[in-house]
């Protein structure tokens, strides 16, 4: 039961990061939530999994919590969904009928139903779940994010006290975002890249690109490497493959990623400057630090992005919520202790952003306030959905 606990919570944090109730009665549920302000409450059991649909920022992919807001406003209802797995609950609805027993729920349909798994409370049907969760964390130890499914809104500017250029950027090997961060945050002739991760075919793919690409035309560079057919799994948009490719869905997100530039010839320009500093790869796994931790330095102009390397589908597969929050309170316990002034930019474990805030000034607050996986925090200047 602990089990399906951490999973229904770790697969809620994908899309929702204000504050969980939990409790062994419904009606002290409903009552907490009102209570706080909220028009409507889902109420799940252990074991029951709201499903996420991921792709790039932009891209095709709709969320469970993005099809509830147009179910919602479709109908008429004061329960909807299964008693005793998941629940919708009207709670303006709910009070004035007097606050009664759940009865009658309205069926959600195909349209929420298809993003909704049971598991059961005692995972008794956790076999197909685990056996995609085994293939999730395969391909992630050779993934390629060749587009961020994150937005650039939290870069958009560099925070206040930032020491513009920035000095180095350490950062995951995923899509384009860290060349975003050292054009926000400015770029200099001795400025420096530590790309970091997990999967050696991120890292592989990130140096290749440095090195071959002109900074023109990303999807003809993707059709090239794409052609390779090599056991690398790229992170698209669902249903999309190296083989089963939408490429004029590409081409269009490569326009609009232009357009975040201010056009094609600045983005060119950017990339011959990046071209031209230094870059250096390490392999190192985030949720064990210490190669990483060994290379950071306290210096004016620093700062981190590691996403959401704290709130994965492989870390929810491999640590509980509890492993997940010790690691993750570690991770920033050493970080402040070694770099206090640099910048972070990420989740934590929860999947709350992290932004725009220093090392030592984020420890202090988050370690004032406490980690626990249910409560929502705010340490961020810009929340973003990763």
């Amino acid at each position: 039961m602990g089990r399906a606990r951490d999973l229904t919570v770790a697969w809620l944090r994908w899309h929702y990061f204000g504050e969980i109730v939990e409790d062994i009665d419904p009606s002290r549920i409903l009552a907490r939530a009102r209570a706080n302000g909220s028009r409507y409450c889902l109420v799940q059991g252990y074991g029951h999994i709201v499903a996420e649909h991921a792709g790039p920022d932009g891209g095709k992919a709709r969320g469970f919590f993005d099809a509830l807001e147009a179910w919602v406003d479709a109908h008429d209802f004061v329960f909807a969904g299964i008693p005793g797995r998941c629940l919708l609950v009207d709670l303006a609805a709910w009070s004035q009928a007097g606050e009664p027993m759940v009865s009658a729920p309205v069926p959600f349909g195909p349209a929420l139903e298809g993003h909704l798994i049971d598991l059961g409370s005692d995972l008794a049907t956790v076999a197909p779940f685990q056996a995609f969760l085994d293939e999730m964390c395969d391909k992630a130890a050779r993934g390629v994010f060749v587009l961020n499914y994150e937005s650039y809104d939290d870069v958009a500017t560099p925070p206040p006290g930032f020491a513009a250029p920035v000095s180095t950027l350490y950062c995951v090997a995923a899509g384009l975002k860290p060349n975003r961060i050292l054009e926000t945050h400015g770029i200099g002739a001795d400025s420096r890249v530590v790309f970091f991760d997990y999967s050696a075919d991120a890292l592989d793919f990130r140096r290749r690109l440095d090195a071959e690409w002109d900074g023109h035309d990303y999807p003809r560079y993707l059709r090239t490497l794409f052609e390779r057919r090599d056991r690398t799994h790229y992170y698209l948009w669902p249903g999309a493959t190296p083989d089963n490719m939408d490429w004029a869905e590409l081409d269009r997100l490569w326009a609009a990623e232009l357009v975040r530039w201010g056009g094609a010839e600045k983005f060119a320009a950017h990339w011959r400057r990046f071209q031209t500093i230094e870059r250096d790869y390490l392999a190192c796994n985030i949720l064990e630090p210490d190669v990483l931790l060994a290379r950071i330095k306290d210096e004016p102009g620093s700062a981190i992005w590691w996403s959401n390397a704290f709130c994965t589908i492989y870390s929810a597969a491999h640590h509980s919520l509890d492993e997940k929050r010790r690691i993750y309170d570690d991770w920033i316990a050493r970080l402040a202790d070694r770099a206090p002034g640099i910048f972070l930019y990420g989740s934590d474990h929860s999947n709350s952003s992290v932004n725009a805030i220093t090392a030592g000034d984020y420890r202090e607050r988050y370690f004032a306030q406490g980690g626990d996986p249910l409560n929502a925090r705010a340490f961020h200047r810009q929340a973003i959905r990763f």
